[in-house]
């Protein structure tokens, strides 16, 4: 068996996240973890991560009925997520309330890291992903950070393949330029398991 979503087809990828949407619980037990990372990575408040992971969950319990006939529920649940934590950091930044600054950023992270140790384990690689515009991190988390293609990316993102491709190859020339390679980081070639 794979040990990386990698290695994995996207219909396998697919047919297993149909499978966990038998029941709202195994969903959840499955993809909380995974949305939260790939959130806590794009934004510069981890709470304001977690926040927005737990409304996606409750979004997705409301509709659960319609979720779990989607063909591929994972993607719908990390694209309200992305546009959920989107949403909140804009009225953050509308209230002056987001702290967007390098050390604030940093702190934020330690303190996520003592309470979940693949923060801890990444702290550097997710600080670097943070630095960059909105859009490439977001590439670079659905892409490096929890496994999809450059195609099932760019359908999460609502943006075209090529356009993905650009933002990856962007985000990974800084992160390199600044010694973070999420594949020679993840050590498996491509994927940083959340």
């Amino acid at each position: 068996m794979p040990t990386n979503e990698k290695d994995r087809d996207p219909l396998q990828r697919g047919q297993e996240a149909r499978e966990s949407a038998e029941s709202y619980e195994a969903f959840c037990k499955r993809y909380l973890p995974r949305v939260t990372r790939y959130l806590i990575s794009l934004a510069s408040d981890t709470g304001m991560a977690e926040d927005a992971a737990q409304e996606t969950l409750i979004a997705a319990n409301i509709k659960w009925g319609e979720v779990r006939t989607y063909e591929r529920p994972d993607s719908w649940l990390f694209t309200v997520a992305t546009r959920k934590l989107r949403r909140m950091e804009a009225q953050a930044r509308e209230r002056s309330s987001l702290r967007e600054d390098l050390a604030s950023v940093e702190d934020d992270l330690r303190i996520a890291a003592t309470t979940d140790k693949w923060v801890e384990d990444h702290i550097d690689l997710v600080a670097a992903v943070r630095l960059l515009p909105r859009r490439q991190c977001e590439v670079i988390g659905l892409h490096y950070l929890v496994g999809y293609t450059l195609a099932e990316t760019a359908q999460i993102l609502g943006i075209e393949q090529g356009t993905a491709k650009q933002h990856l190859h962007r985000g990974l020339t800084f992160l390199r330029q600044h010694h973070y390679d999420p594949a020679r980081v993840a050590g498996s070639g491509r994927k940083i398991p959340v």
